[in-house]
């Protein structure tokens, strides 16, 4: 009995054993099971990782694709839209206007400080312009663009109103009933001042402006433009005949007569001085007209008495100042060639310090 106990006990232990391990078994298992998902959710991770890193940098490299992208859009986009923009001149002189792109190429005209071009197109750094006749290509950097051209257009821009109708009344103020103050007739071209409100403001003339109705006419603003070479040349062709044509014009001018003289005389009063006026040649002309005319007699000196004749004594100052007041020995001789007849009367002996000859009336004269 005792034996089959303990084989029955055997048996249980047995059948526990067997029993344990079967239990234990599967949750090894599972274990394994366990760690083995474990380790392919960690490794999907870390490839789920470096693929979202991968796509990140691919997305940045897009983004910085796309902006330089939008960049060099954005420059085109302000390259192409300078074509049909007007444009100025900024330099001291002028820039040259060539056949093509290039400091190389032939210079076909030149455009001024302040002038206007209409750009036709671009190439990197240079620009095709049309200015006037002249078509060729500058640098963009010698020229105002945008706000600052509009700034240039403003300033040097000339405005010129031209009629369409007929007739058309010139008034006072911006007003039809306004008082009438000129009429401006058909093709006429006058200068304006603005354009506003369907009126434009004209100069008549200096300080003095008037109003005509802008319906019956033309409003168009000009600006300085550019030349060609042939331009230049033909322009300062003109400026030179026009200055040549100048200095050969003759100037007219007064001639004076050799009669004009100048005396200064000394008396016991005190010296005094007088002065003949210069005749021109009309003056001259008439005066030998009217003597040949009517001639005059020419006497000699009344004779007086010596006594009174002779001269006041005089201070040795005075004396000194005789010999200048009776120099010019061509007056007193010339009138002995003229009338022969005298020459006795007019020698040396009858001409004292208190005389002279006038030439007008042929006789000597006391001062």
């Amino acid at each position: 009995m005792r034996r089959r106990m303990i084989q029955f006990t055997a048996c249980l232990l047995t059948a526990g054993i067997l029993t344990v391990g079967q239990a234990v078994c599967p949750v090894s298992a599972e274990e394994e099971n366990i760690t083995t998902v474990a380790d392919e959710t960690e490794k999907q991770t870390d490839t789920e990782k470096q693929t979202e890193t991968e796509a990140a940098k691919k997305k940045k490299k897009k983004k910085k694709k796309a902006k330089a992208k939008a960049a060099a859009t954005e420059e085109t986009s302000a390259e192409q839209s300078l074509k049909g923009q007007m444009v100025f001149a900024q330099c001291e002189d002028h820039i040259n206007i060539r056949k093509g792109p290039g400091l190389d190429s032939e210079v076909i005209g030149k455009i001024y400080n302040d002038c206007m071009a209409t750009v036709l197109s671009q190439d990197g750094e240079w620009i095709e312009i049309q200015s006037g006749n002249a078509v060729g290509f500058v640098k963009t950097e010698y020229f105002a663009t945008g706000e600052e051209a509009e700034e240039i257009a403003e300033r040097v821009g000339y405005h010129v109103a031209t009629i369409y109708a007929d007739e058309l009344n010139i008034r006072a103020l911006p007003d039809d009933d306004s008082e009438v103050i000129g009429v401006a007739y058909k093709e006429e071209e006058l200068e304006a001042v603005e354009y506003k409100d369907d009126w434009i403001t004209v100069v008549l003339s200096d300080d003095v402006y008037g109003y005509i109705n802008a319906y019956y006419a033309g409003y168009d603003t000009f600006y300085p433009e550019a030349e060609t070479l042939e331009e230049e040349q033909a322009r300062l062709d003109a400026e030179a005949a026009a200055e040549e044509e100048y200095y050969e014009e003759p100037v007219p001018e007064e001639t004076y007569t050799a009669s004009t003289s100048y005396t200064q005389s000394s008396s016991s009063s005190g010296g005094q001085s007088s002065w003949t006026q210069p005749q021109t040649q009309a003056q001259t002309q008439a005066q030998t007209q009217a003597q040949t005319q009517a001639p005059v007699q020419t006497e000699a000196p009344e004779e007086e008495d010596p006594e009174e004749e002779e001269p006041e004594e005089e201070e040795p100052e005075q004396e000194q100042e005789a010999p200048a007041q009776t120099e010019a020995p061509a007056q007193t001789e010339a009138p002995a060639e003229a009338n022969p007849d005298n020459a006795e009367q007019l020698n040396e002996d009858d001409v004292d310090s208190d005389s002279y000859y006038d030439a007008a009336t042929g006789q000597m004269v006391k001062f």
